[in-house]
């Protein structure tokens, strides 16, 4: 009888043992809550397709003169370290951890696994290992709070606006409807109705997106209160929108093709006669940064990125300050050299 009483005891503790092992794993394993009025990324730089992501001490960005695979070096452009062997875009960061999305167009062999790996993807900042939420296609990912947000493309359904908790445990639909999240304003997403390109709201917890303004809005983005986009109405002419007051600013007399906003500086780029042009967020002080055509306009606190239409080079220019000064971007890693 005490033989079995022991052997009992033994087996309720080997499995309580068990059971808190798993429940403590679960718990180093998790990942922390972002504080509310988290953005992964800039709304610009999300537009254009997020390949530069600035958070704490470094910048991250997806090096388009080493197949884009993902890098990070210091503010002031220094130290470059690949981080990733994999191409990314649309880079956010939140707490210890970057978010990503893999375009992987076939064949790649990843983490062990050859196949078609595109997806949603998280890394612990200074990790090499990668975990994927959603193996995907998708458009424009974006870190709001706690919750990743992203479009969502299937054959069946086309595409849709999707979340994901930051484990990937929790996610699937949003909204049956084409939502750039880049847009983000007190945790809202502010987007174009993709028939009307009128200017809706998605709040959440609504079950689809409200009209805001009855405006042709196209990429629309946030700086503080302020709402820029290209004005369909006006040949994409670059507009402001006071979420404070209501009042609408023309910025430019000029057709945009793309455009960034950072801290009250816009970069854009003009149509008529191509080229880059940095102005004061009142249409003051614009200078011609570069002439010709150029996509992926990607700012940071120091540093504002851009590439040659259709070219896999990048070249960078001060955000603040200076007189226009471009220069090729094309660091390397050296590490191993």
């Amino acid at each position: 009888m005490y033989k079995r009483v022991i052997g009992v005891i033994a087996v309720v503790l080997i499995i309580g043992g068990i059971v808190g092992g798993v429940v403590l794993s679960k718990y180093l394993s998790r990942i922390p809550n972002n504080p509310s009025g988290t953005i992964g990324n800039t709304s610009g730089n999300l537009n254009n397709k997020g390949l530069v992501c600035e958070s704490g001490d470094y910048i991250y960005f997806s090096n388009l003169n080493d197949a884009h695979c993902l890098y990070r070096m210091n503010k002031d452009g220094s130290d470059p370290v690949r981080l990733a062997d994999i191409p990314v875009a649309y880079i956010n960061a939140g707490g210890d951890y970057l978010y990503f999305y893999f375009d992987d167009p076939g064949g790649t062999k990843f983490m062990g696994i050859a196949g078609r790996m595109s997806g949603i993807y998280r890394l612990k900042k200074g990790d090499r290992d990668y975990v994927c939420l959603d193996k995907c296609t998708s458009g424009v990912l974006n870190l709001v709070g706690s919750t990743l947000y992203y479009e969502h493309y299937d054959n069946t359904n086309g595409m849709q606006l999707y979340h994901s908790s930051l484990d990937g445990n929790d996610k699937g639909l949003v909204i049956d409807e084409i939502v750039n999240p880049a847009c983000v304003v007190n945790g809202d997403i502010y987007f174009s109705e993709q028939d009307s390109q009128i200017l809706k709201v998605y709040r959440p917890g609504d079950v689809e997106g409200r009209v805001y303004m009855d405006y042709a809005v196209y990429n629309p983005v946030a700086d503080g209160t302020d709402l820029y986009f290209m004005n369909m109405k006006d040949n994409y002419k670059l507009y402001r929108y006071s979420m404070s007051d209501g009042s609408l600013t023309k910025i430019t007399d000029e057709r945009v093709d793309t455009f960034n906003v950072y801290d009250g500086v816009i970069f854009y780029q003009r149509n008529t006669d191509p080229a880059l042009i940095r102005v004061n967020a009142d249409g003051s002080g614009a200078i011609v940064i570069a002439e010709g055509n150029y996509e992926n306009i990607n700012c940071t606190s120091t540093f504002t990125f851009y590439s040659p239409f259709r070219e896999d080079t990048m070249y960078l220019t001060y955000t603040f300050g200076g007189g226009g000064e471009s220069v090729p971007f094309a660091p390397m890693d050296t590490r191993d050299k």
